[in-house]
């Protein structure tokens, strides 16, 4: 990825231009270019009322309005407050799936924004909304030429991504069941340029290993605590060769005789995994534990790794090229550090392909990095995550 590249005016202007000989591909960037102006307006409420993991009570309610008003068959409280909407096309065709995640992040800087939040202690520091605005931006453009849409397209507006729990809480509430999608395309805000758009065929952001460490007796169960914490941070860096390891302490908990530490490791690889699984093994059981019990429990995989299809990403990148021109589409061959996303879950039942998204514009003084502080969001990302993403699904629809 080259986060110093900025979308020049011809990128931006080929944007609106649809693949040659498509008009359906024309229609629909039209209407999103049509709606682009009400997108935005959405966008910025959406990031004016932020709401934590599992609280989307009301971004789920305006999602679930909009789409109803659309003509969309909709679905409340799936997996909590997850939305799913069904647009069926006019014509016939393949199953295909959108998602998009809804919840914010808490953060107690100050949102730097000219519509800040107005939800103490929570942002959108991560960009889902504007992941939500995008989505629902392809489903009221599809929505208005539907006549002419080929098959069926499956829109999940997620809760609960910052936990991890909300892909896994649609499947089992049958978000992939009826209709049942044969594959399923999401994007992420990135602190790439506003204009480009970069993924990987393969492992794009590692899993997580989660580590909990049980510790009970009459000894020192404080003191036992602080030298496993050591344990589980030491294993960041263990491995050799490219690539890269994490590890850290996620948090720890005084009980009642005892303490939890629970830990994470995030590696690029398997071997550099099962070396920073063996590091802590090791470490935990070499450690002087006079009267203190310890239990260790290492869930593998807690969250999986995004691996996306490498048809799809061959694809869905033709494509991309087609509308953003062939400078804008970056490849990558290697994991993204410190970054994991639970949209694996989905790819866990069907292929699937996660892009990133540019945001930034350092021009203007937009740093579009999830997680940051100053995280901000180039608006104009919206209507071209709209486009692009919108001339991706038609692909896969029009492949039958």
């Amino acid at each position: 990825m080259d986060p110093i590249l900025h979308a020049s005016a011809a990128v931006l202007l080929l944007l609106a231009l649809p693949g040659p000989g498509d008009p359906l591909r024309t229609a629909v960037a039209a209407a999103v270019a049509a709606g682009e102006a009400g997108l935005i307006e959405l966008r910025r409420d959406l990031h004016r009322h932020p709401e934590l993991a599992g609280q989307e009570e009301r971004t789920a309610g305006i999602v679930a309005g909009r789409l109803e008003a659309a003509g969309l068959e909709v679905r409340t409280g799936v997996g909590g407050h997850g939305v799913v909407a069904v647009l069926h096309g006019g014509r016939p065709g393949p199953v295909v799936a959108y998602r998009a995640d809804m919840d914010a992040m808490a953060s107690e800087v100050p949102d730097p924004g000219p519509f800040p939040s107005e939800t103490p202690g929570v942002r959108h520091i991560c960009g889902h909304d504007v992941h939500t605005t995008i989505a629902v931006g392809i489903a009221e453009a599809f929505a208005a030429v539907r006549e002419d849409i080929p098959g069926t397209v499956v829109f999940l507006f997620q809760p609960a991504e910052e936990t991890a729990e909300g892909a896994a809480a649609l499947i089992e509430d049958g978000a992939l069941d009826d209709p049942a999608p044969e594959a399923i395309f999401a994007v992420h805000c990135a602190p790439l340029p506003v204009g480009q758009i970069a993924s990987g065929e393969g492992i794009l952001l590692a899993g997580v290993d989660l580590v909990r460490v049980a510790l009970s007796g009459d000894g020192d169960p404080a003191g036992a605590a602080e030298a496993s914490a050591r344990v589980i941070t030491a294993a960041a860096g263990t491995g050799e060769g490219e690539g890269f390891t994490e590890a850290g302490v996620l948090g720890s908990e005084a009980s009642e005789g005892g303490w939890t530490v629970t830990g994470m490791v995030r590696a690029s690889t398997g071997e550099r995994r099962a070396v920073a699984r063996e590091s802590i093994r090791a470490g935990l059981s070499a450690l002087e534990l006079d009267g203190v019990t310890l239990d260790l429990a290492y869930e593998e995989h807690a969250i999986p790794p995004v691996d996306n299809d490498p048809e799809l990403i061959r694809r869905s990148g033709e494509t991309l090229r087609s509308v953003l021109g062939d400078s804008a589409v970056v490849l990558v061959d290697e994991p993204t550090p410190s970054f994991s996303e639970d949209f694996s879950r989905f790819q866990e039942r069907i292929p699937g392909a996660l892009w990133f998204l540019g945001v930034s514009n350092p021009e203007r003084g937009i740093m579009g990095l999830p997680h940051h502080p100053r995280f901000a969001a180039d608006e104009k990302a919206i209507g071209i995550g709209a486009k692009a993403m919108a001339a991706v699904l038609l692909d896969v629809l029009e492949s039958e």
